[in-house]
């Protein structure tokens, strides 16, 4: 019977050394030594119970190598090594069935992957990553540097990565998260001038220049603070003329170009009652009369669309049938609007940034840098948010009430966001510095404490 060789780590026998055993199985002429001068297997058992083996230059690194596997196989600390020679991209398609969330902000992740994460780290295996590479390729992303993403945007890139890379260390695939201690680019602070929302009389300028059928939408907008996608879902069950208030109870979401209807808001803090101004109300009610066809019955939305129940929709179209039908109001197609009504209004404020991204050549198919630029336009919709914030905190209105208007889960944050960034504070420091001047006269408006 053969005995079984069970030194651990053994030798691997070899044409070139010298050594009694390389001898016996490859005879030959070479000289002899006493060493052997050959690779080592270093043989150990798996927590399943498989096993394996990896081969080193010496005895002594064999050595090393089996105590530190069987310590951490004790602590279970280890790793299996196959478990990392995935690449990203095939870790992503199973790691991205357990994502959960809002689906518009799923659409938006996958859009990320799909442009900037994928096409870069794609190919490249797990335990190939490294803290430099991330790091330079953040750099890189930022518009800063010539790159297509803003400072906001390369930080929700790079999140999306390091949830990725953290998935797999918590699958035990890699024995550490790369992307820890990256340094994100800063978003740069803005001019108060720059972050100060339009005014009411902009906003009046915009609207006689935005088309007929569209200045109801505005002039709620204005008036009640109501986010687009509560725009956009609000249906006439929802409005109590007799009690002066809009009910927000659902929107209408956007996502790969199928709009849907959401029963919660953006948050618990969005289902909210908001009151109707006499503006507000009077459009409303001149709104509703032109609309003879709109229902008012409350549909759930399971139910479907059911356009006849909105309060605001695009230009009544037909079908291939013929018949006349509502569309529902697309955030794309009013955003041409805007920005053309914004334009002619004389009302505009523009930045046109730079940056590059690399296309295939239309001939040669060769990947090369396509310098290009983006524009970024003044104000936006969302801009009227903050200009009935601000209307709140001038009117006196309690941050704790403005926060159950506004649907923030927060006070302070209604501060913060919108109400600073209109508040005429010079003149305020102003009128109270010269409060007691000798010779004035009136009363001066007191500085208010904001909690």
């Amino acid at each position: 019977m053969r005995k079984t060789q069970t030194r651990n780590p053994r030798p691997n026998p070899s044409m070139k050394c010298g050594c009694p055993p390389c001898l016996t199985k490859y005879p030959g002429d070479r000289p002899p030594a006493t060493e052997h001068a050959g690779s080592w297997e270093a043989r150990y058992t798996d927590p399943q119970g498989k096993t394996r083996s990896k081969n080193w230059p010496t005895e002594d690194e064999g050595i090393a190598f089996l105590e530190q596997t069987r310590t951490e196989i004790r602590q279970r600390m280890w790793l299996d090594p196959a478990r990392s020679e995935i690449t990203l991209c095939a870790w992503h398609r199973l790691w991205w069935p357990t994502q959960t969330g809002e689906e518009t902000t799923l659409d938006r992740d996958s859009r990320s992957y799909r442009n900037h994460i994928e096409p870069h780290w794609g190919a490249l295996k797990l335990y190939e990553f490294s803290w430099l590479g991330i790091q330079t390729w953040v750099n890189q992303l930022h518009d800063a540097n010539g790159g297509s993403l803003a400072a906001s945007s390369v930080v929700k890139t790079f999140q999306i990565l390091d949830r990725l890379l953290e998935a797999a260390k918590r699958d035990r695939r890699i024995p550490f998260n790369p992307a820890e201690g990256v340094k994100l680019p800063h978003v740069k602070k803005k001019h108060p001038e720059d972050r100060r929302p339009p005014s009411y009389a902009q906003l009046w300028l915009i609207r006689a220049h935005l088309p007929e059928y569209m200045h109801a939408l505005q002039i709620v907008a204005q008036e009640t603070g109501l986010r687009w996608g509560e725009l956009a879902g609000l249906r006439w069950c929802n409005v109590d003329f007799a009690r002066r208030v809009i009910h927000v109870r659902e929107v209408l979401t956007e996502v790969r170009g199928k709009i849907k209807r959401k029963v919660y808001p953006k948050s618990d803090a969005g289902l909210r009652t908001v009151p109707i101004t006499g503006l507000a109300l009077r459009v409303l009610r001149d709104h509703f009369a032109e609309e003879p066809d709109a229902s008012t019955a409350r549909s759930e939305p399971e139910d479907g669309l059911r356009e006849d129940e909105l309060v605001f929709h695009g230009r009544n179209k037909r079908s291939r049938r013929g018949e006349p039908y509502r569309a529902p109001i697309r955030r794309s197609a009013f955003r041409r609007l805007w920005v053309k009504a914004i334009t002619d209004g004389g009302v505009v404020r523009t930045k046109v940034k730079k940056y590059s991204v690399e296309e295939p050549h239309p001939e040669t198919g060769r990947m090369r840098k396509v310098e290009k630029t983006r524009t970024e336009y003044w104000p936006d919709f969302h801009d009227q948010r903050h200009t009935f914030a601000s209307r709140l905190h001038d009117r006196g209105v309690p941050e704790v009430i403005a926060q159950e208007i506004l649907g923030h889960e927060r006070a302070g944050k209604v501060t913060w966001l919108y109400t600073h960034a209109a508040a005429d504070y010079a003149g305020q420091v102003l009128a109270a510095l010269e409060e007691k001047k000798p010779g004035q006269t009136g009363a001066k408006r007191p500085l208010r404490l904001v909690a």
